[in-house]
C-alpha cells in the first residue's frame, strides 16, 4: 500500500504545472514559426497548424486546471479557507492561554466585592 501524502501531492502538481508551462512555450513557439513562415509567404499545412492550434488549447485548459489544483494544495498548506480567509490557529492558541491564565489568577484573588 502506498501512502499519499498532501505535500507529495502538491509536488506532484507542481512538476506537472512546470512540464505544461515548457510544453506551452514550445508551442507557442511553434506557432509563432509558423507565424514567420505565413509572413514570409511560405505555404503551410493547414493540418499540421490546426494540430498544434488544438494541442495549444488543450494545452491551456488543462494547465489552468492544474494551476487551480496546486494553488488549493497551497491555501489548505498555509490554513487559508474558503473566501481567502486565514485561520491562525498559533494566535488563537496564545489567547486562549492567556485567557485561561487570567482566569486562574482571578480565580485565587478571594471574595468578590459586590
Amino acid at each position: 500500500m502506498a501512502l499519499i501524502t498532501p505535500e507529495a501531492e502538491e509536488a506532484r502538481s507542481e512538476e506537472l504545472v512546470s512540464s505544461m508551462q515548457a510544453s506551452l512555450a514550445e508551442l507557442r513557439q511553434t506557432i509563432q514559426a509558423f507565424k514567420e513562415e505565413a509572413g514570409a509567404g511560405e505555404e503551410l499545412k493547414e493540418t499540421e497548424v490546426k494540430r498544434h492550434l488544438t494541442s495549444l488549447q488543450t494545452l491551456v485548459v488543462s494547465l489552468q486546471g492544474a494551476e487551480q489544483k496546486l494553488d488549493k494544495f497551497r491555501e489548505a498548506r498555509s490554513g487559508i479557507v474558503q473566501n481567502g480567509y486565514a485561520l491562525n490557529l498559533d494566535f488563537a492558541r496564545a489567547e486562549v492561554r492567556c485567557a485561561l491564565g487570567r482566569l486562574r489568577a482571578c480565580g485565587g484573588a478571594g471574595a468578590v466585592s459586590e
